[in-house]
């Protein structure tokens, strides 16, 4: 037994045939190049947007290093060469004036056998002054009493922290009298060795 297929077609199927021809036509273009193509295309989309989020990312680490190094550069234009205590004793009674508050006592720091490679320096007003080797820096240390308003002193604690000199406090007792306020505390001013 034989199929045989007629060669003669009819219109109505010749044109059902050229329409199935055309969808598998237009079926294997979209599975081969369209369909992939949409999907890197998606892929691409995502890739993007991470990739943005680690540029967005690298750009404010950058920015972090960048205040940082700026920082560092403001913290040694405010450490002098060699201890200048004149200067320092400038500084803070300039700071002291501002921020009316008084300096009651100032008193140089550690005697020159102090330990933890500790020195001491000539003082510009004949004395010695002690000089305590901080981590690194080396530091001039005095012990200061000052009485002021509460406000005051918070002002003249804020622009010890912002002074041209590099230097930190280590608060050692307030009291409230009748007067204001009374602040012990030990100040180190820090400067470079030449």
């Amino acid at each position: 037994m034989k199929l045989s297929l007629s060669r003669s077609l009819s219109e109505r199927d010749k044109s059902i045939l050229l329409v199935l021809g055309v969808v598998v036509v237009f079926l294997l273009v979209y599975l081969i190049g369209v369909r992939p193509a949409l999907d890197q295309l998606s892929n691409l989309a995502q890739e993007r947007s991470s990739l943005e989020q680690t540029l967005a990312s690298l750009g404010q680490v950058h920015a972090r290093q960048q205040q940082q190094e700026e920082r560092g550069k403001n913290v040694m234009t405010r450490l002098p060469i060699g201890a200048h205590e004149a200067n320092a004793l400038e500084v803070i009674n300039g700071i002291a004036q501002s921020d009316k508050v008084t300096l009651v006592s100032v008193a140089l720091g550690q005697s020159a056998g102090s330990t933890n490679g500790a020195s001491t320096v000539q003082s510009n007003t004949g004395g010695t002054v002690g000089a305590v080797q901080s981590g690194s820096l080396p530091s001039l240390q005095y012990t200061i009493s000052a009485t002021g308003s509460t406000a005051a002193l918070e002002a003249f604690f804020a622009d010890l922290a912002k002074a041209p000199r590099l230097m930190t406090v280590t608060l050692q007792s307030v009291t409230g009298t009748a007067n204001g306020v009374v602040a012990n505390f030990t100040l180190n001013v820090y400067y470079r060795n030449a």
